[in-house]
């Protein structure tokens, strides 16, 4: 009776993900059909899940970018054009609980590196971590981009505050960077520092 109901369970949980649009795409995908057989799920149902919810996003999105390539527009401003729309979504739609979420596969994703790897994605980082304070998965990227040497992007105070190493670190370059300055640029880092300070 017990193992009736875990099977219940669990294809209710993978018919679930497999009606989710663009499953297919994922990199879990297999594991989930693994499951779900195995929990006694039948094929057919996989297979008209997996069909019916198809949308191909990104197919398309890659699609439109090569439109955009072959009518003159630059790489490089085709990519900036996606990324900018890809942080205007993330801003948008960013949940906290789900972004902590990630934690719960072990283990931090290879994406969230790569990301910390690009100014741009930083940008929108040290934003959401200014906009979402208590937000485990951001509070950890920013320690490791300032682990990675990327402290002196923080001009954020409350970003900074969050964590007494960040905190001494975004200090120490800030006292770093007055020490080092022009007499020109004494002023404007002078106040920087106060800020940090109080």
């Amino acid at each position: 009776m017990e193992t009736e109901n875990e099977d219940e369970q669990v294809q209710k949980q993978c018919v679930q993900l497999f009606s989710s649009t663009d499953f297919i795409m994922e990199s879990k995908v297999f594991d989930t059909i693994k499951d779900y057989f195995r929990h006694g799920g039948a094929p057919d149902q996989v297979i008209e899940l997996l069909s019916e919810n198809y949308m191909a996003i990104a197919q398309t999105a890659t699609l439109m970018a090569d439109w955009l390539i072959l009518t003159g527009v630059e790489p490089a401003d085709v990519v900036n054009m996606i990324v900018q729309h890809l942080q205007t979504l993330i801003e948008k739609h960013f949940q906290p609980k789900k972004a902590d979420s990630i934690f719960e596969a072990g283990g931090v994703p290879s994406w969230l590196t790569d990301m910390t790897e690009h100014m741009n994605w930083r940008s929108m980082i040290y934003k959401l971590a200014e906009e979402y304070p208590n937000c485990l998965m951001l509070n950890f990227t920013i320690k490791l981009l300032v682990d990675s040497g990327h402290e002196d992007e923080i001009t954020s105070v409350p970003v900074a505050a969050q964590q007494v190493e960040v905190f001494t670190k975004v200090l120490m370059t800030t006292i770093q960077r007055t020490i080092d300055s022009e007499p020109d640029e004494w002023k404007r880092n002078i106040q920087e520092l106060v800020v940090c300070i109080f």
